[in-house]
């Protein structure tokens, strides 16, 4: 990979160096060099994630997601569910 990336890197200086000589706006064959290097570096990686099944189940990941963490965590008003009954007993049946 680090080879073939130097290849890619030393091409597209060169596809560059041509343009600037031609007399094309610096900026512009700069900002082309950087877009045509990084879409010959990202191909095989996007290629490789475009192969992959990729199957995504939101119920599952629904239940998983409260038994991991959801579960385990004890509710922050648990004292008012328990005790708010009582609460309105005493207050309001003195």
């Amino acid at each position: 990979m680090e080879s073939w990336s130097e290849r890619v890197r030393m091409f597209e200086h060169g596809h560059a160096m041509m343009q600037i000589a031609q007399g094309k706006d610096l900026d512009q064959v700069l900002e082309q060099m950087a877009r045509r290097i990084m879409d010959k570096l990202m191909h095989p990686i996007y290629k490789a994630i475009s192969n992959v099944e990729f199957t995504y189940d939101a119920e599952t990941a629904r239940q998983s997601y409260k038994e991991q963490f959801i579960d385990l965590v004890p509710r922050a008003s648990d004292h008012i569910d328990d005790s708010l009954d009582k609460y309105i007993d005493l207050v309001y049946n003195k």
